[in-house]
C-alpha cells in the first residue's frame, strides 16, 4: 500500500495539518464569543483563512453552537454575486430557526427585504440569486437584514458575520465600508470579522485614520509561526508518514523555504515524495529542484511580462538582497539610472507581492521562483 504523503499545500489547511497559532486562535475565538469586531491581517500564504477555519470547526463544538454568516469576498464579482452569496451563508447557518420550520425556504424569505430567485440543486439545496438589474440600496438592505438576522440570534448564543479576502472590497462600490460600519455600530452583539491579504489596501480600509473602518475592529496581525512549532510539525508529520526526519534537517528545510506556511508544506512535501525512509538534507534539495521544475514555465511566464529593470532587479534581490536597496549603488549595480527610478521598478513587484519585506531586507517572495531567478542569473 502506497504511503500518504503527510503534508498539505496549495489550499488552506485544517484539522491535522494547522498548526502553530495557539495564541491568535484563543485570541479570535474569544472576541468572536464575545460580539467583539476584529481585523485579521497576514501576507499571503500566512495561514489566514487557515485560522479562519480552525476557528469555525472549534466553535461548532460550543454549545450552544454559534450563529456563523461566513462570506469569500473574493467570489463576489458583483454586488448581486455578494447579495447571493450573503443569502445562501445565512440560510445555511448553523441552528437556525428557520430551518426547523417544516416549508423552511419560504419562512427564511419572508425575513428578506429584497426577494432573490429560487432554484434548487439536485440534492434539493436552494440557491439564491439576484439579476443583473441589483442595485446599490438593494445590497444594502440584504446586508441589513443579514445583520439582523445574527443580531436576532445574538438574544441567545454568539453571531459572527466573517467576510474573507475584505481587500477587495473597493471593486464592490465605494458604500460597502461605510454600510458595514453603520450596521456593525447598529448591532453591536454581532462579531464582524474581517480578513485581507494585502496590507495596503487593508490600510486604506481599516488602519489609517483616514480609512472608513478605522477604529471599528481590534487588529489581529498575523506574521511566521514559530521555528520551533513549525519542527514540531515537521518531526510528527514525517513519523506519521513513516520516514525519519532528523530536527537539523528539518531547520535546513526551513532555511530553504523561508517563513510562509504554505511554502514549507509545499518543499516538505515534495522533499517526503523524493526520499526513501529518512528525508535527509539531500531529499531537501531535490524537494526544492522538483518544486522549481514543476513551475518553471509559470515563473517564465511571469518573468516575461516584466521590463528589463524589473528583470535585472530581481536576479540582485535573488542573489543577495540588499541592505540598501535604494542606495546610488545598488542602482549602478543593477543598470538603472537612479534610486527614483528602482523605486519606480520595484513598485508594482511589491504591489503585486512578487517582492516583499522580511528581515529589514527586500526579498523575492517566493523561495521556487527566487531559486528560479537565482539559477538564470
Amino acid at each position: 500500500m502506497t504511503t500518504r504523503n503527510p503534508y498539505h499545500y496549495g489550499t488552506p489547511v485544517e484539522g491535522e495539518h494547522f498548526t502553530g497559532r495557539r495564541k491568535e486562535l484563543s485570541a479570535l475565538l474569544a472576541r468572536m464569543r464575545d460580539g467583539i469586531n476584529v481585523v485579521v491581517i497576514s501576507p499571503r500564504r500566512y495561514g489566514k483563512t487557515s485560522l479562519l477555519r480552525a476557528a469555525s470547526a472549534r466553535m461548532s463544538r460550543w454549545r450552544p453552537s454559534p450563529a456563523v454568516v461566513e462570506v469569500n469576498l473574493q467570489r463576489a464579482t458583483s454586488p448581486a454575486r455578494f447579495a447571493s452569496l450573503l443569502t445562501v451563508a445565512a440560510y445555511k447557518m448553523p441552528g437556525a430557526r428557520w430551518a426547523r420550520a417544516r416549508q423552511a425556504v419560504p419562512d427564511f424569505l419572508r425575513r428578506l427585504r429584497v426577494t432573490p430567485s429560487v432554484s434548487f440543486d439536485p440534492d434539493g439545496h436552494p440557491r439564491f440569486g439576484f439579476d443583473t438589474s441589483f442595485q446599490a440600496a438593494e445590497l444594502d438592505a440584504v446586508l441589513a437584514d443579514v445583520y439582523q438576522l445574527l443580531a436576532d440570534e445574538a438574544e441567545r448564543r454568539p453571531a459572527v458575520l466573517v467576510i474573507d479576502e475584505f481587500q477587495v472590497a473597493a471593486r464592490l462600490g465605494e458604500r460597502l465600508p461605510d454600510v458595514l460600519k453603520g450596521l456593525a455600530d447598529d448591532n453591536p452583539s454581532v462579531s464582524l470579522v474581517l480578513a485581507g491579504s494585502k496590507r495596503h489596501l487593508m490600510e486604506q480600509l481599516v488602519i489609517r485614520q483616514e480609512a472608513p473602518l478605522y477604529g471599528l475592529a481590534q487588529h489581529l496581525a498575523l506574521g511566521p509561526i514559530p521555528d520551533a512549532d513549525m519542527v514540531a510539525y515537521l518531526l510528527e508529520r514525517a513519523e506519521v508518514g513513516g520516514k525519519r526526519l532528523s530536527e537539523e534537517v528539518a531547520r535546513y528545510l526551513l532555511d530553504q523555504a523561508g517563513p510562509v506556511p504554505n511554502d514549507i508544506q509545499h518543499l516538505a512535501y515534495d522533499a517526503f515524495e523524493l526520499a526513501g525512509e529518512r528525508i535527509d538534507a539531500a531529499a531537501v534539495d531535490a524537494g526544492m529542484a522538483a518544486a522549481v521544475e514543476h513551475d518553471a514555465t509559470l515563473f517564465a511566464d511571469a518573468l516575461g511580462r516584466l521590463s528589463p529593470g524589473q528583470v535585472r532587479v530581481l536576479e540582485a534581490l535573488a542573489v543577495e538582497p540588499p541592505s540598501e536597496p535604494y542606495a546610488a549603488a545598488f542602482a549602478r549595480a543593477v543598470g538603472l539610472a537612479n534610486a527614483s527610478s528602482v523605486r519606480k521598478a520595484l513598485s508594482p513587484l511589491l504591489a503585486d507581492d512578487l517582492v516583499v519585506q522580511r528581515g529589514g531586507r527586500l526579498v523575492i517572495a517566493d523561495p521556487f521562483f527566487a531559486a528560479w531567478v537565482r539559477a538564470g542569473a
